[in-house]
């Protein structure tokens, strides 16, 4: 039996069985869409949606969306007049007309989700003057990891191949995700300066796969309620088996490969995290625990901690989309 009190059991047990996941995300898409975002204002430029754009072929998954991103693009034709949220400068295009660009990745405990839950933050981040691409990724379990974190990869191979298209700024690329798409931006992001025999374990491409080339250097990550290590589950417990194969004793590596906390080192990009105060499925605890082990290591980082609010509430708070805005501005910001 396992311990009820151990920092990251609620989550592993809300995703034992399948079924939850689907009430979260559920939740998720609800509160998404009220009014909490209401309470900013309109950012300095209109947006352009362009939705379900492929940016990854998936033979067996040709009934799914799992290879579709939207855009969500800043029109400068259209500046507005209102600052967007208080004190915070819109981004600047560089001098060729290039924006920074953000992938935005949603939670769903890596067995659900979908791209569209992201839709406010991907917007508030177009209006601010960024391009935003907001991506779907294959889940567990069928899907197992790294299947997830390819896509990531896959998702920046893209952007890369399309920047001319839609003037995205290669020198300026940051990452954004909220739980499990935290866990996945965290990752990408401590991974980033790390030789072969660490990342080979995280990923089906092989070490000479082209695409390695083409993947732009990550700039800034935001994490919101990430899960970042794996190693503090119990060695028998098999309630992540359908995301890491197994439980912790019989895939060891995996429990290792899955945790960015093993891959922190201070050449890593800036990391801002965004956690809920009274976080029941992601506990702040491994939040914390990830943010000594990265200002230990000298990488620059921050806790933001949003008073008295739990998972999803803070989803759906300003304080997280100020906190991500204010972030992307100060390490993005031409």
């Amino acid at each position: 039996m396992t311990n009820p009190n151990h920092p990251h059991i609620n989550l592993y047990r809300t995703t034992k069985h399948v079924a939850n996941p689907f009430v979260y995300l559920a939740l998720m898409a609800a509160l998404s869409s009220v009014s909490a975002f209401a309470d900013q204002n309109a950012g300095d430029y209109e947006v352009r949606r362009v939705l379900n754009v492929s940016y990854c072929e998936h033979p067996d998954e040709a009934k799914t969306t799992a290879g579709n991103c939207d855009l969500f693009l800043p029109v400068d034709a259209a500046k507005k007049e209102d600052a967007g949220i208080d004190n915070i400068d819109p981004a600047q295009p560089s001098a060729n007309g290039k924006r920074p660009v953000i992938v935005v990745v949603h939670g769903g405990a890596w067995v659900a989700g979908d791209k569209w839950t992201m839709d406010q933050h991907a917007s508030k981040l177009a209006e601010a003057g960024y391009a935003a691409v907001a991506i779907n990724y294959r889940h567990a379990p069928k899907h197992k990891f790294p299947s997830q974190v390819d896509d990531l990869r896959v998702a920046l191979v893209w952007i890369h191949d399309h920047a001319e298209q839609y003037d995205f700024d290669l020198e300026r690329v940051g990452l954004y995700g909220y739980s499990a798409g935290g866990h996945l931006v965290s990752l990408i992001g401590t991974l980033a300066d790390e030789s072969w025999e660490k990342v080979q374990p995280t990923t089906n491409w092989s070490q000479d796969d082209p695409r390695w080339e083409k993947m732009p250097d990550i700039r800034a990550v935001c994490a919101g309620g990430p899960p970042t290590d794996f190693q503090t589950l119990p060695p028998d417990n098999t309630s992540l088996a359908f995301f890491l194969g197994g439980s912790r004793r019989e895939c060891p590596e995996n429990y290792r490969a899955a945790s960015p906390v093993c891959f922190v080192s201070a050449s890593d990009p800036p990391i801002q995290i965004v956690h809920g105060e009274s976080d029941g499925i992601v506990p702040i605890a491994g939040s914390r625990a990830f943010l000594k082990k990265l200002s230990d290591a000298g990488t620059k980082a921050s806790l933001f901690v949003v008073p008295k609010k739990g998972h999803m509430l803070t989803f759906i708070s300003p304080q997280l989309t100020g906190t991500m805005l204010e972030f992307f501005h100060q390490h993005l910001r031409r």
